[in-house]
């Protein structure tokens, strides 16, 4: 009796299968179908993404052998069109592109590649930064101190990776302007910072005693006229005598 209830309930469920089968096997059909494609083509674009960066990397690779070997004109055409193409290395090539306009003497050339780069959507804020300090050894170099201020003071402030970097170009700066008094106060920070690099440290020791020697007042010079004054008053009393 049992097993004419068991038939009789796979009967059941046979039936249940097959209308539901009728009824929605197609869609099942096409979510296995999107499901198989979507994985072949994330795999597919990951291949694709891979064997991009590999290019890139090629090409980069090679770009920095011309800049290595000074031919700058070269790697500046090549760190551009890898800047142009997007992706992983466009960063990277926008700095070095920089660079290689720099070596060949066009300053303001280098620090509109460097603010596209400080100013460019997408790029992360740690590479932003770079830019804006390499732009700011550009423009001191130029005695350009409001470009040099316009682009790191932002990063001057107390707990960013860059601060003493920037208080180093905001100090110079300052100093190449005539303005001892902030000169003082940025190198004074640098020392402050128990963070402070040791080559960074020595070379604001260095600009610290130059300024307090700069700022130093004149003493007056009254020794010489004292002993003329003495020597003449000796030979009257012995004239007289």
């Amino acid at each position: 009796m049992s097993d004419i209830f068991r038939e009789v309930e796979e009967d059941v469920r046979r039936e249940q299968l097959k209308r539901l089968w009728d009824r929605y096997g197609i869609l099942v059909i096409g979510v296995a179908l999107l499901i198989v494609l979507g994985t072949a083509g994330y795999r597919g674009w990951e291949w694709y993404s891979a064997r991009q960066a590999a290019f890139r990397g090629a090409e980069f690779y090679e770009a920095m052998q011309m800049q290595r070997a000074g031919q700058t004109a070269e790697a500046e055409a090549a760190f551009s069109e890898i800047a142009a193409s997007g992706g992983g290395f466009a960063t990277l090539a926008r700095l070095s592109a920089a660079a290689s306009r720099l070596e060949a003497g066009d300053a303001a050339g280098a620090v509109s590649e460097y603010d596209a780069v400080s100013n460019g959507a997408g790029v992360e804020q740690g590479l932003k930064d770079v830019a804006r300090i390499r732009a700011g050894y550009v423009l001191l170099d130029e005695n350009d101190r409001a470009g040099v201020e316009q682009r790191v003071a932002a990063l001057a402030d107390d707990g960013g990776p860059w601060r003493n970097s920037a208080r180093e170009l905001l100090g110079l700066a300052a100093y190449q302007d005539g303005d001892l008094e902030e000169a003082t106060r940025r190198f004074d920070e640098i020392l402050a910072d128990s963070d402070t690099p040791r080559d960074m440290r020595t070379r604001a020791q260095l600009m610290a005693t130059l300024l307090a020697a700069e700022r130093a007042p004149a003493e007056p010079d009254t020794a010489g006229s004292g002993s003329v004054d003495t020597g003449e008053d000796t030979g009257d009393a012995a004239a007289e005598q």
